[in-house]
């Protein structure tokens, strides 16, 4: 139980340190953090411009690969049930045809 009193005021003392520390580096904090956003924002450019290169056609293919898989898929073997049972009417009609002769 000590020890993690002990801990605990560990992490208070250096939490109090920092704060000390920023507030009496805050002119040069603020300097360097204004120098920093052109870089900031070059960065968030970048990365924007990764999202739209990689990820729009990764978000597209998955988009039309769920659409296939609900609405053209079940659409499709519909189809080609069809086509089978037709061309097996078919040829049952033409088989019935030559034999009634």
């Amino acid at each position: 139980m000590l020890a993690r009193k002990r801990w605990w005021a560990q992490r208070v003392i250096l939490i109090v340190l920092i704060l000390v520390a920023m507030f009496m580096l805050r002119p040069y904090l603020a300097s360097a953090l204004g120098a920093s956003v052109g870089v900031a924002l070059g960065a968030v450019y970048l990365l924007a411009y990764l999202f739209a290169v990689v990820m729009l056609p990764l978000m597209f293919f998955a988009l039309i690969k769920f659409a296939y898989s609900v609405f053209a898929r079940p659409f499709v073997r519909a189809w080609h049930i069809n086509r089978i049972r037709n061309r097996r009417y078919m040829k049952e009609v033409i088989r019935r045809s030559r034999t009634e002769d």
